[in-house]
């Protein structure tokens, strides 16, 4: 499943697990997340009678990655996205800094993973 399909689902939760680099040919980063239609479920997990399914998501390339905590996240109206849970940006404040401040303007897409508690930026 491609990232644009998961942008397509709806009705999910996720709660993020990790982050890794592996840095081989065929995979940069690799983020791990639980997904769940009932938030309760990733809260008990993995208790075996929760519902969920954990994902990971392989990126080949990536530029940058910043995971925040949800509470210190401040909505924005003016960010422009797809998605759900899992969302590609058109507009975004971070996606804005990051062509600003560097040399590769232009050059790559802003995917993120919203979860139940953190917020995953990813710019490839």
């Amino acid at each position: 499943m491609t990232f644009e399909e998961l942008t397509k689902e709806k009705g999910y939760f996720l709660s993020f697990e990790s982050i890794l680099e592996p840095r081989t040919k065929e995979v940069k980063l690799r983020v791990i997340v639980n997904k769940s239609e009932n938030p309760t479920d990733l809260l008990i997990f993995p208790h075996p009678e929760s519902k969920v399914t954990t994902l990971q998501i392989d990126f080949q390339n990536y530029v940058t990655y910043s995971v925040i905590y949800d509470d210190f996240t401040i909505w924005n109206d003016t960010e422009v996205f797809q998605g759900e849970s899992f969302r590609i940006y058109n507009k975004s404040n971070y996606f804005e800094f990051i062509q600003n401040e560097s040399e590769l303007k232009g050059f790559f897409s802003n995917e993120n993973l919203h979860t139940t508690h953190w917020l995953v930026w990813n710019i490839k």
